[in-house]
């Protein structure tokens, strides 16, 4: 019975350093559709959501969140939201984004070693430009 108190002792211990290495933010951004959201994101899972509000709402928890650089944006073209992990921190850094997006929202992503989500979406998603081509650049 004591191995059993002094596992469930480490497994708490375990769950309280993840919570304090976890940090939450919420982004949030009046816009007047059309608007463009320009993504720049690293090492994270990234999920694509509408809603009917005016605003662009960007929900973010960064694990090892020491070890992000972030920065957030908004002027009359659009939002800016660039998230990547330091080098320092390697592997341990990993992100879940939330982003809460209207109607008429053109995305703009840059995307490395991400996961991509669309979620509860109403309309057309069109992946190539305008040309029918989808181009995938290289960063190096």
């Amino acid at each position: 019975m004591q191995h059993l108190d002094n596992l469930w002792k480490i497994v708490n211990v375990a769950s309280s350093v993840r919570d304090i290495a976890v940090e939450r933010k919420t982004y949030r951004y009046t816009v007047a559709p059309p608007v463009t959201l320009y993504l720049h994101l690293q090492a994270a899972h990234i999920t694509f959501e509408q809603w009917i509000q005016p605003t662009i709402e960007i929900s973010a928890e960064f694990q090892a969140s020491f070890g992000w650089r972030l920065k957030a944006e908004q002027d009359d073209y659009g939002v800016y939201f660039v998230a990547k992990p330091m080098a320092v921190v390697g592997s341990l850094a990993q992100a879940k984004i939330r982003a809460m997006l209207p109607a008429k929202t053109n995305l703009v992503l840059r995307l490395e070693k991400c996961t991509l989500t669309l979620a509860n979406l109403t309309g057309t998603v069109e992946l190539p430009d305008q040309e029918g081509l989808v181009h995938l650049l290289s960063s190096g």
